[in-house]
């Protein structure tokens, strides 16, 4: 099996867990000891573009680099971030609690819909594996498609995977999407 079928069948049992919580009883709220922003009002706001130069190690000058055991995706992204970015307020965070392993994910449940990013390793060549249905995406990190809703983005050796429904419609999600692959790409 390789790495992407992997990658396919972890964001579909994710998926299918999110329904099957949403109609538990009771939510907690957990921020990472940080306050929810109120929600905004005003359309998502883009994270800074700007490049980084990269060191020989593969690792951004004064970044996280691009290793999944040394990323936390709960911490890539502030709750403000989140808020900002869908434009919802989040209502429960469920981590993977992994400190190693081969793919990593935060998911953010929010008061309508959700947002989860999960991080993977992979080669241009495993990513380059790919359903037929998928859909090349251009203008963030070194190449992307999308499929089933999510956005699949490569940043070196590192897969980002980002599914939201947070949004009314595919478009207005997969600017969401975007986004936060781009801010994810930023830290690195």
């Amino acid at each position: 099996m390789t790495a992407r079928t992997l990658r396919l069948m972890f964001a579909s049992a994710a998926a299918a867990g999110v329904f099957a919580l949403t109609g538990c009883g009771t939510i907690t709220i957990s921020t990472d000891d940080a306050t929810p922003s109120a929600t905004p009002t005003g359309a998502a706001q883009q994270p800074s573009t700007a490049a980084t130069a990269s060191g020989d190690d593969g690792q951004a000058a004064g970044g996280l680099g691009t290793d999944v055991n040394n990323l936390d995706p709960c911490k890539l992204l502030t709750p403000t971030e989140v808020n900002t970015f869908t434009g919802r307020e989040i209502t429960q965070i469920d981590r993977d609690n992994a400190t190693v392993g081969t793919t990593r994910y935060c998911q953010w449940q929010l008061e309508q819909g959700q947002l989860v990013l999960s991080l993977s390793p992979t080669s241009a060549d495993d990513f380059a594996v790919r359903d037929p249905a998928a859909q090349d995406f251009t203008g963030v990190g070194d190449e992307a498609f999308t499929s089933s809703g999510h956005l699949y983005v490569r940043s070196g050796d590192l897969s980002i995977d980002v599914y939201s429904t947070a949004k009314d419609g595919d478009a207005a999600n997969l600017d969401v999407d975007k986004t936060v692959a781009q801010r994810v790409i930023d830290q690195l």
